[in-house]
């Protein structure tokens, strides 16, 4: 059977014959062949080996994409929004302003992943790893990421407002300047986290570890830090008014902070 894989604006980028359109569509990459802006929405492609694909602006919208393997593949300004991606392999790929919003990649692996500028709001993907990712400017405005594996990921200056992290790995990952505003960071790990100037008004970390945290001009008004490690912290000019700290560990804390905790103690 003849298959047709066209762009978005209805010309033909490949074609060729196999059973159906994965077979085809695996065919067009191991072939080398160019298929940037390839509308592929809604397709159903479970499993396909896109290694190195050359996939650049295009439209996975809605497809069905679980274990798939793209790494290393170039998917810049692609179009996953609302797909499902539960179990893809994304590591090494160039995802840079690609759209994931409201997509499934729960376990999915992110490991060196490029994700510059990429929108990843309410993506729902508990227990995906990231770990050296490049997330920088990205948008992770209520996304779902519990259990996720951020270590040494750059956040940098990243949207993640009411985003859940709840009992996520971002040790050493660097979070300066980023939106963590009503973010819920319980039991997460932030171990060595660079997080100066970071935004976390409001922001849950019950339990939250945060030894050795730089912690510089973050903004930590009315953040629920019950029983967080800050040991050793620097919180030097963070804003902390109304922040509660309830049997939280401030051993060997230092810096003087520009509002201080409501007084709610004991510390330890």
């Amino acid at each position: 059977m003849i298959f047709e894989i066209k762009a978005i604006d209805g010309h033909v980028l490949y074609n060729g014959e196999g059973h159906d359109l994965r077979e085809v569509l695996q065919a067009a990459v191991d072939e080398g062949f160019d298929l940037s802006g390839a509308n592929l929405a809604d397709a159903e492609l479970t499993g396909v080996d896109l290694e190195r694909a050359l996939l650049s602006r295009a439209s996975f919208a809605r497809a069905s994409l679980s274990n798939v393997n793209f790494e290393s593949a170039d998917l810049r300004d692609a179009d996953f929004a609302h797909a499902r991606l539960d179990g893809a392999n994304f590591q090494e790929a160039d995802l840079s302003r690609a759209l994931l919003v409201r997509a499934s990649a729960r376990g999915a692996n992110f490991e060196e992943a490029r994700l510059v500028k990429a929108d990843l709001s309410q993506l729902s993907a508990p227990g995906a790893n990231f770990e050296e990712a490049d997330l920088s400017e990205t948008i992770l405005e209520g996304a779902h990421l519990d259990r996720g594996n951020f270590e040494e990921a750059n956040l940098r200056s990243a949207r993640a407002a009411g985003a859940a992290f709840s009992r996520a790995n971002f040790e050493k990952a660097n979070l300066e300047a980023t939106d963590l505003a009503g973010a819920d960071l319980s039991g997460a790990n932030l171990e060595k986290c660079d997080l100066r100037g970071a935004r976390l008004w409001s922001a849950r970390l019950l339990g939250a570890n945060l030894e050795r945290c730089d912690l510089r001009s973050a903004d930590l008004t009315d953040a629920n830090l019950t029983e967080a490690n800050l040991e050793r912290c620097d919180i030097e000019g963070a804003r902390m008014q109304g922040a509660r700290l309830d049997s939280a560990n401030i051993e060997g804390m230092r810096g003087t902070a520009a509002y201080q905790p409501t007084p709610v103690g004991p510390y330890r």
